[in-house]
Formats: C-alpha cells, sequence, structure tokens
C-alpha cells in the first residue's frame, strides 16, 4: 500500500514520541494497527462483495440466453407441429 523506507520510518517514530511522549505512545500505535486492520478488513469485503455481483450477472447473462433458446427451440417445435 505505502513503500516507507527504514529513514522515513524511523522519522515518523522520532516525531510521534516527540508529540505523544513515551506513555502514550503505544496506545497510540495499538490504535492505529485496529484503525489500519478494520481499513482493509472493509476494502476486502467491498472487493468480494464487487465480485459475487459480476459473477451473480454472469449467470443471470447465461441463463437469460439459456431462456431465450428454450423459448426459440419451442417456438420450432410449435411450427413444426402445425
Amino acid at each position: 500500500m505505502f513503500d516507507f523506507g527504514f529513514w522515513e520510518l524511523a522519522l515518523i517514530l522520532i516525531i510521534s514520541l516527540i508529540v505523544l511522549g513515551p506513555e502514550r505512545l503505544p496506545v497510540f500505535a495499538s490504535q492505529l494497527g485496529s484503525f489500519v486492520k478494520k481499513i482493509k478488513d472493509f476494502a476486502n469485503n467491498v472487493k468480494t462483495s464487487i465480485e459475487n455481483e459480476s459473477r451473480m450477472n454472469d449467470l443471470k447473462k447465461i441463463i437469460e440466453k439459456q431462456k431465450d433458446e428454450l423459448s426459440e427451440f419451442e417456438d420450432k417445435i410449435d411450427s413444426d407441429e402445425k
């Protein structure tokens, strides 16, 4: 997702330590981790929903095509019987 190198992460850690202090940094890191996990889970759920919807649309198209072919076949049989 993000491409952070060692020095970028070290700089973020130092700034966080200065701003939050050593007492609140672990709590903040834990909350941040939980937040990131929730965002990833949400993104995965959205992706799965879109994929499932796409499959359903494909199946609906196949069913409609089969119904049309069956209808044509029935019409042909009816016309041959007359």
